[in-house]
This record gives C-alpha cells, structure tokens and sequence, in this order.
C-alpha cells in the first residue's frame, strides 16, 4: 500500500504468472465519502490481502484524527481483473457496487459475460480452419473460463446498488470527480477524472511501460485512438493513475507515445500487405515480420490488434480477405 497523491492510496495485487493473472493496481480515494476504483481480484488470498491493506489505511487515518469511510466501489470495466472483487469488497467492507449502464448488463449473467468476451472475427481469422483447430480452440475457451472463476474468484453482479450514466459526475469526498466514457480496450471502458487536482484513472487504456490489449471481439482501434486523444485534450492533466503498472507523472508524454505508436505499427501492417500484393498475407506472417523470434505470448497479444487493424482496413475498402483450405490471405486493393 502507497500514498500516491494526498489522500489517493495505492494497493497492487500480485498475480502469478503475468499473461495469466497480472498484478492489478487498486485505488483507495480515502476519506469520509470514500471510493475504491477497480475491484481487482475475488480470490480468498487476494481478499484477505486487500482487506488488510485497507485496515491499515483505516488506522493511518484514525490515528490522526481523520475520518475514514468508504462507502462505493467503481471498476474501469468488465474485464475479470477489474471486477471480481466487487462481491468481496461489498460483503466485508459494506461498500455499494456502482456500475456503469453497459458494465452492469454484461456482469448481470454468466450467459451476458461470455457472449461479451467470445472471439469473433473468425476466431481471429483463423491460425487455420482444421477441424482439430477448431477443437482446441474450444477446449483453450474452456480453460479461459475455468481460469478467471477459479484463479481469478469472478462471481456475477446481478443486483448492483446503483447503476449510471458512461458519462456523468461523482462526488467523492465533497469533490466532484468525472466519470468520462473511454472505449477502445473494452467498450464499457470509463475513466475517472478531477479537473481540479488534474488527476485520471486511466484504467487499461494507458499503461506507462506498455501498450494495452486490443483484440476482438470487444476492443476497437478507432475507438481507441479518439479515447486517447480525448485524454490528451483534459484540462490540466498532471497525473495518470493506469490499473496496471507505475504511475504516470508526465501524462502528456505518455500520450503521444502511445499515439506514435498506434500510427507506426498500423502503418507497419499496410506495408506488409502492399508489399505481399501478389501472393497475399495472413495474420501469423505479419506477426512473424513484425515481432520475430517472438515466443507464443507475444503471437495472441499481437494477433489482437493485428486483427482489428485488417478488419479495419478490410471495412475502409484497402483489403479484401480470401480464405484458402487452411488460412485467410489478405490482398490490398487500388485505395489501399
């Protein structure tokens, strides 16, 4: 547990494995309207961790006088990470579960949380379309889920205790704090920001020392970049608060980091299809151009956005895709 800024407590908890379970960053806004951003993990260990931490805060308060009382706790968005703490955080903490409108329909059921999260786009246009593929790729779903209800302790959300608005204001703490839509990562995606302090929790969609995922069904590239560029026009930004990593103390840079990058890696993928106009690319060609000798984490990362960038190119008219007995080719057309 880490005082961040005055009053804003961090308490990361620590996964195992990183592509499996993540450390996730958990904020405590302390205080005597308090709030506690993302949920984090549901597991027993993590529980009791997450418990003690905020005790501690509570005596660090109480000790000198000051009034602790958290009385909500808001997540970023649906990913599993960020939201199967809430039960947990309401049953020993007393806190009320406040969701966003499109957070809450997809928590409501096991039957909405799968449909939100199932691959489309062909199942990322296909490594390929062998009916053995096909199996272990349902059997790779399965363990998916089996993973985020055990190692993760995710539990569904039926009756939260309030629900609002994507884009709305919050006082937390006599301070009226606005919840700002920023879809891109996932698209229930929200970000909290203080004008005044010049504080946002960023949630997924910007993380210091890497990219944060973009891959079907639920991420969208457009969306994305018009978010983060929505972040670079907030008022008096001075601090970035992400779910995943350090903190950010020069927002501005960060930003168009990641704007650099999102420009260079799309332009990397026209590229490669231009220059594979004759015989067409597929998927895993471009993730071995632009990531070789990458090891199998880097090829589903990647796959993602590679994936949406094809689909985006393939809706603007520049690509058309061919499926082959095995594969989907990508070739470039004449407004590429």
């Amino acid at each position: 547990m880490k005082e961040v800024h005055p009053g804003i407590y961090l308490i990361k908890e620590t996964g195992s494995f990183k592509s499996v379970k993540p450390t996730v960053n958990v904020y405590v806004l302390a205080g005597d309207d308090g709030l506690i951003f993302d949920a984090g993990y549901g597991d027993k260990i993590t529980r009791n961790f997450i418990i003690d931490e905020i005790e501690k805060i509570r005596k660090q308060y109480n000790a000198t006088n000051k009034e602790f009382n958290l009385t909500r706790v808001l997540p970023s968005h649906a990913h599993p990470d960020h939201v199967s703490g809430l039960d947990i955080l309401r049953k020993h903490l007393g806190v009320k579960i406040i969701l966003t409108k499109k957070t809450a329909k997809t928590m409501q059921s096991k039957k909405n949380y799968l449909k939100s999260f199932k691959p489309t786009l062909s199942d990322y246009y296909l490594r390929d379309d062998k009916a053995w593929s096909r199996i272990k790729h349902a059997i790779n779903y399965y363990m998916w889920w089996r993973r985020y209800k055990k190692a993760y302790g995710l539990k569904f959300i039926s009756d939260p205790d309030e629900i609002i608005d994507d884009d709305s204001e919050i006082s937390i703490n006599h301070q009226i704090w606005k919840i700002i839509s920023s879809p891109g990562h996932s698209s229930d995606h929200v970000s909290l920001y203080n004008e005044h302090e010049g504080i946002l929790f960023s949630g997924d969609n910007i993380i210091k020392n890497v990219t944060t995922y973009l891959g079907p069904n639920d991420s969208n590239l457009e969306d994305y970049v018009d978010t983060i560029k929505n972040i670079q026009n907030l008022p008096n930004l001075k601090l970035i608060l992400p779910a995943h990593g350090m903190v950010i103390k020069k927002p501005k840079k960060r930003i168009q980091e990641i704007l650099n990058h999102r420009r260079e890696r799309f332009a990397d993928v026209v590229n490669l299809i231009k220059k594979n106009n004759k015989n067409g690319i597929t998927p895993s060609e471009i993730i071995k151009e632009i990531y070789p000798n990458s090891g199998k984490t880097m090829d589903q990362v990647a796959r993602g956005w590679i994936c949406l960038t094809l689909n985006k190119l393939e809706t603007q008219g520049g690509v058309i895709p061919k499926k082959g007995k095995n594969e989907i080719r990508f070739f470039p057309t004449n407004k590429l």
